[in-house]
């Protein structure tokens, strides 16, 4: 479904589909949008450098701050 997922752990992946799930949600938009992929790729790219759930969600705010 979601090649990029495939380099991660269970865990991560999880980690990973609850954050984005929850980004897109106060974002209004859908995970397989344009929006929802480049989150998708932030959220792995954090999951990577810092599998830390607290701080994941923070990380791809930051990354997607202004990509409306």
């Amino acid at each position: 479904m979601f090649p990029a997922l495939t380099s991660l752990s269970d865990h991560d992946i999880e980690v990973v589909v609850d954050a984005l799930t929850e980004w897109c949600s106060q974002h209004h938009c859908d995970i397989q949008s344009c929006r929802g992929q480049s989150a998708l790729a932030a959220a792995v790219d954090a999951v990577q450098s810092s599998p830390n759930r607290d701080t994941l969600l923070h990380q791809l705010s930051e990354k997607l701050t202004g990509s409306n």
